[in-house]
């Protein structure tokens, strides 16, 4: 049998600090994210896939211990946020759906949309509004 090393005073105070430091960190949304396991590239890996099948998108590049340029560019080039798969962070992932659905922030004004519309778009908007004006008096 192992010999099993003396509990000696240096290393109750270590594991004193060290559950200390971790209750600290479990106090924050972020803390406890990163307690998870949720900024583990076994976890980022897996919710690319998700959103490059989702999105059909081409395959991404895998996320090592830190992002690589790669990743980024992948990332800047079909506005994933960064935010969301390095921490998994719910706030980044729906401004992300919302900023791909075209959403608009609650203050834009219906002007403000229909001035982000393509010329043609416009035509179809303004026409289907008249439409429904003339159906109105009638």
């Amino acid at each position: 049998m192992a010999k099993e090393k003396p509990i000696t005073r240096a290393g109750i105070t270590r594991r004193r600090n060290a559950a200390k430091r971790r209750r600290l960190r479990l106090r924050t949304p972020l803390g406890r994210l990163d307690a998870d396991g949720a900024s583990s590239a076994q976890n980022n890996n897996p919710r690319l896939l998700w959103l490059a099948i989702e999105w059909g998108l081409e395959r991404a590049p895998k996320v090592g211990p830190a992002p690589s340029a790669e990743l980024c560019d992948y990332c800047r080039k079909h506005g994933i946020n960064v935010d969301w798969i390095l921490d998994g962070d719910l706030k980044g992932l729906k401004r992300m759906i919302d900023e791909r659905r075209g959403h608009q922030r609650a203050g834009a004004s219906p002007l403000a949309r229909y001035a982000q519309l393509t010329p043609e778009h416009q035509l179809i908007v303004t026409a289907e509004i008249n439409r429904i004006l003339a159906e109105r008096d009638q």
